[in-house]
Parts: C-alpha cells; sequence; structure tokens
C-alpha cells in the first residue's frame, strides 16, 4: 500500500467551464463523464503533412484484460453498427470560443470499414458533418465526422444533404462557408461523434491551422495522459498531467476531464486512488467524501465543484494524520472531514 498522497488546489471557480491554466491552452474536445468511467480515449497522430500535420483522430475503449483494449461496447458487437463502438455519440465539446466560418450537417453516416458512395464522387465533403471555427486569435478549428442533424441548426444554417455538385478530394464543402456566422463559447456542445465523411469507423478528428494553412500544435489545459504503445496500458498505468502542454507523440491514452458537477466514485483500488484524485482534482472538483476500507486498500469517493483553497490526504497513519492536522490549522485550514480503516487515515482540509 502506498503512503501520504496529497494534492492542493487554490481557488476554482465552480462553473460548467473547466479553468484555463495557461492563454495558450484549449480544453480537451471530448469529457470524461460521456463515457464510462473506467473507459479511456485513445488517439495516435494523424497526419505528418499539411494544416492537418498536429491533429488527432480520437476513439474511445474499455479494457478487455492484460492491458489490452477494444473500440467496442460490448466483446460480440456487431462490427458492422456504428452504434456499436463506445465513441459514437459521446458530445463534442467546443475547444475554445470562436465563430463558425465553414459547416455541414446532414449528410449520411458511413457504414464502418467503408466510405460512403458520395464521398468519392465529391457530394460529402472529407469532413463530413463538421464545424470549422475560427479562434478569437485567429487559428482555426475543424471538429469533423459528426453524426447527421447533432449540429444544431443554431450554429450551421445549412440543412441540404448533398454538395450540389460533386468535387472530390475536399476535405470542407464548397457550399458550406456561412457568413455572420454563429458564435461559441468554450466548452459549449457542437454535436455528437459519429462516422461521415472520410472516415472507416466513429471518431472524432480535430486540428487547428492558420489562416494560410499551416498547422498549428494543440496544448490541453486539462487532462492526463499515459503511453497506449502497441494499443498496450496497464489499468494501473502512471499518468502524466497536460497542464497546458501538448499530447504526447504517438499512441497516447487520455484521461479526459470531468465535467465541473457532483460525483460519486466508489470501489477505487489503492494503486489508482492517487490517479483519480489527480484527474478529478484537474477536473476543478474537490472531494468531498474521502473514505477507505480493507486498512487503506479500497476507496469511496465524493465530489463536488471546487470552491476555495483545499487540500486531502489519504494512506496516512494516525501520527501522521495528527500532525497534518495540527500543521494545516496553523496555516488557516478547518478539518471538513476525516475516515479511518484499521491503520490508514484519510482528512479533507478547506480555507
Amino acid at each position: 500500500m502506498k503512503s501520504l498522497h496529497a494534492f492542493t488546489r487554490s481557488l476554482i471557480i465552480a462553473s460548467a467551464a473547466l479553468v484555463s491554466v495557461s492563454a495558450s491552452a484549449v480544453d480537451f474536445p471530448l469529457r470524461a463523464d460521456d463515457i464510462n468511467l473506467n473507459y479511456r480515449y485513445t488517439t495516435t497522430n494523424h497526419w505528418s503533412k499539411g494544416a492537418q500535420a498536429d491533429g488527432f483522430d480520437i476513439l474511445a475503449q474499455r479494457h478487455i484484460g492484460n492491458g489490452k483494449w477494444s473500440e467496442f461496447k460490448t466483446d460480440n458487437a456487431d462490427t458492422t453498427l456504428n452504434s456499436s463502438r463506445i465513441i459514437y455519440g459521446a458530445k463534442i465539446r467546443a475547444m475554445d470560443a470562436g465563430t463558425v466560418v465553414n459547416c455541414w450537417r446532414n449528410s449520411p453516416e458511413n457504414t464502418p470499414g467503408s466510405n460512403h458512395a458520395k464521398v468519392g464522387e465529391g457530394y460529402i465533403a472529407y469532413a463530413g458533418n463538421y464545424l470549422y471555427v475560427r479562434h478569437d486569435d485567429g487559428n482555426y478549428a475543424l471538429y469533423a465526422h459528426a453524426q447527421p442533424g447533432s449540429i444544431p441548426t443554431s450554429l450551421c444554417p445549412h440543412n441540404a444533404v448533398y454538395n450540389s455538385t460533386g468535387k472530390a478530394g475536399y476535405v470542407l464543402n464548397s457550399e458550406g462557408k456561412v457568413s455572420g456566422g454563429a458564435r461559441i463559447t468554450k466548452g459549449q456542445v457542437l454535436g455528437l461523434v459519429g462516422n461521415v465523411g472520410n472516415s472507416d469507423r466513429p471518431h472524432l478528428h480535430v486540428h487547428m491551422q492558420t489562416s494560410a494553412d499551416q498547422p498549428v500544435e494543440i496544448k490541453f489545459d486539462h487532462g492526463q495522459t499515459t503511453p497506449f504503445t502497441n494499443q498496450t496500458a496497464s489499468v494501473n498505468a502512471s499518468w502524466t498531467l497536460l497542464q497546458g502542454k501538448k499530447l504526447p507523440a504517438g499512441e497516447v491514452m487520455i484521461w479526459a476531464p470531468h465535467s465541473v458537477a457532483y460525483w460519486t466514485v466508489n470501489n477505487i483500488p489503492d494503486e489508482r486512488m492517487q490517479a483519480w484524485f489527480n484527474h478529478f482534482a484537474d477536473s476543478g472538483v474537490m472531494p468531498n467524501v474521502y473514505a477507505c476500507t480493507d486498512n487503506g486498500q479500497i476507496y469511496n469517493t465524493g465530489w463536488v465543484p471546487s470552491n476555495g483553497s483545499w487540500q486531502a490526504f489519504h494512506g496516512m497513519s494516525l501520527t501522521a494524520f495528527t500532525k497534518k492536522s495540527n500543521d494545516l490549522a496553523n496555516l488557516g485550514y478547518t478539518r471538513y472531514g476525516w475516515w479511518y480503516c484499521g491503520s490508514v487515515y484519510t482528512g479533507i482540509w478547506r480555507k
């Protein structure tokens, strides 16, 4: 059993939006709470050239044993159905504030493994159903392959199914330009993940670029990553907080942030507790329940929107717990709650 884990957070505003830790960083476009608590997102580098060079194709996966993961909801899922994929229908969220300048919303979906015939004929753009957004810093972001009709008309006024003339090989629809486009806010839901356009399975493609079609590195405020080399990652993997950095190169597993809300997660093994702790604290929530069982082998937790400064520790002996209480009291903290299981103590302190 590990000993004495901690995390400290200063003021985080309790709201639907996460707090930025870097002026140049953006929100991850998906949230952990849109899939099962124990599922994770994965990605690889998308394309080595052009405007998409720093883009990503994002999937969602569940652990199936021995460090292996699956994109499918069940072991016996019908692989010909888009709805069999975990990521299908996840909410796409705006990475940053901006204005819609090009969009499409009603093209039909592909069958997994092949493109719709109209893609090859040029009546469906490679991006499928998408939003192309000019951020307030002048750069652009593409959110591609959304489910038909899931992008609201308030964001995309185009209701045609196909482009009126075939122009094969284009990422965006030639008739998708928008004048006086809708404003979007950081974290706003834009649509649902689908499988439309140049896409062999449900996934979200995102990339950022300049007005001169040069790629822009995407740096994310929140989330954690661990290597996913050869499509393999331990459920007890070590995670690294992004905190304003870009995703590592290659195959990566991503623990996206949770929405700021009220959450309960129980039966967390001790060897995973620190990663869960960092995940929730990084997401803008703080613990209000931090109970342990089985002499600190299992933790049952509750989380609420962060408000003010707080500290929390687990895996402490009675001596360490007593000293921590005294030290934090001298710093102006009040003990909010404490729990023990056998010889192990946990505690939460707030200002």
